[in-house]
């Protein structure tokens, strides 16, 4: 039986070329986690290529290290190391244009994924061959993290319920665990650079108003070595917010689309702690404001049932009421943001109106 599954791999092999691009800045230590774990997978047919993005630590030296591990193997590992540093989607498209293969595999450099990795994208990118609108492979989180911090585990688990949920053919690009069909990755020019973040958001909007979905392979789950303490989570759920506001989209398809993609309960979650607040406030004064307030909270939680549920079974009870409380404070935030980013976007338009022709 093994010898039959390994001549079955190595002709998968030889049909599925894989070309590998991560993208790094800052993070030696993450990085050498991130090789070792790919490093144990079966590399037949391979190309490797860590695309250093202006970092002043040790993660060239890294890269450069592990690479010796190749040695004698038909194996290619290299570093390019960028004098300027373009961010995660210009670094992505500076790999890109240097590998070959005619599909490109985008591992993040925070991702630890399973010994069978690369066979399951392969046998995932065989199953669907026939497919024309099938352009690639998505891996998940795994739901266990190595170390037992809320903030982490609650950020990890949201990415987690997010796959749980998603069809299995995803219109939608998640670039953590990302492997893509190369001729459409250059039909629509790689991702967006002047994206500081959302440039998978984007790509996914843009290939999927075209017609293209990705499979999300289940059996992938790469552990994620980003944790996170409130100074990041405010930071990041700020910019994500704006930026994800601010992402240019070129026609009604994708305007619409780009709607889509947004859950309703989730939309909703959003919208409705201001207004929980602000009724509450009145509540002091005004029995109806308070069971307003009252009814409003209620639809919130009824929102996200379905996600504290899923954090009960994983996590427990304990866990999940931390989550209630700090679910409600992030989409508080998160709409702040919103409002923030609205007004801003206002002044912007009010000021280029009023600039001579």
């Amino acid at each position: 039986m093994e010898a039959v599954r390994s001549e079955s791999n190595r002709g998968l092999a030889e049909s599925y070329p894989l070309s590998i691009v991560i993208p790094v800045r800052r993070a030696a230590g993450q990085l050498k986690r991130c090789l070792e774990a790919l490093l144990d997978n079966d590399l037949t047919n391979v190309e490797i290529l860590v695309v250093d993005d202006a970092s002043d630590d040790s993660t060239a030296q890294v890269a450069t290290e592990l690479s010796q591990r190749l040695t004698g193997l038909n194996v290619s590992m290299d570093c390019l190391s960028l004098k300027q540093q373009l961010g995660p989607a210009g670094a992505r498209n500076e790999g890109f244009k240097r590998t070959t293969h005619p599909h490109t595999l985008f591992l993040d450099a925070d991702i630890v994924v399973p010994k069978q990795t690369l066979t399951w994208i392969r046998e995932t990118l065989d199953l669907y061959s026939h497919r024309e609108d099938v352009a690639g492979v998505l891996g998940c989180y795994s739901e266990t993290l190595p170390w037992d911090e809320f903030l982490t585990n609650f950020k990890n688990l949201c990415v987690c319920f997010l796959y749980a949920k998603t069809d299995t053919l995803s219109p939608y690009v998640h670039t953590p665990i990302f492997c893509v069909r190369r001729a459409i990755l250059e039909q629509v020019g790689g991702f967006d650079p002047g994206l500081a973040t959302g440039e998978d958001f984007r790509l996914g909007i843009v290939l999927g108003s075209r017609g293209y979905r990705f499979v999300i392979d289940r059996r992938i789950k790469g552990i994620h070595l980003k944790r996170y303490n409130l100074t990041s989570v405010v930071y990041e759920d700020w910019r994500r917010v704006r930026d994800l506001r601010s992402i240019p989209l070129s026609s009604e398809e994708e305007k619409w689309f780009a709607f889509q993609a947004h859950r309703p309960n989730r939309l909703l979650s959003l919208l409705l702690p201001g207004p929980v607040l602000i009724f509450g406030a009145l509540g002091l004064v005004n029995w109806i404001s308070g069971n307003i307030a009252w009814l409003l909270l209620g639809v919130f939680y009824l929102c996200n049932l379905s996600f504290l549920r899923y954090c009960t079974h994983r996590k427990g009870w304990s866990f999940t009421l931390k989550v209630a409380v700090f679910l409600f404070i992030e989409m508080l935030w998160a709409e702040a943001a919103l409002l923030a980013s609205v007004v801003a976007g206002q002044r912007e338009n009010k000021k280029d109106n009023r600039e001579p022709l």
